[in-house]
């Protein structure tokens, strides 16, 4: 009876891990995602210098603004902005395009 408990266990720490997984999101998906949707506007990769919109912020920026953290990048891609397009993005591909940015971050 105590190793199915274990199974059960290992089964539930399992599953959230996967869960806690899928949340965060990829950054590899999330470059493929800002290359094909953000760069018209705005410079998504580290070594892109500018932004092709001057008055857009590079990703490089947005990661390292102060207190820039994981809810404040939900909040701010779900909050229209005068300067933005009215895009509306998938939960998956705003979780990837989080993920990559934050990447930017210094360690």
């Amino acid at each position: 009876m105590r190793c199915i408990w274990i199974l059960v266990a290992a089964m539930v720490i399992a599953g959230f891990g996967n869960a806690a997984a899928r949340e965060y999101g990829d950054p590899v998906r999330g470059l493929t995602f800002a290359k094909e949707t953000c760069s018209e506007c705005h410079a998504v990769r580290a070594e892109d210098l500018l932004s092709p919109v001057s008055e857009a912020t590079s990703f490089e920026e947005v990661a390292n603004t102060p207190g820039m953290t994981r809810t404040a990048l939900t909040v701010f891609l779900q909050t229209p902005h005068a300067t933005m397009p009215n895009l509306v993005i998938e939960p998956q591909d705003m979780d990837d395009v989080i993920a990559y940015i934050l990447t930017l971050k210094p360690e």
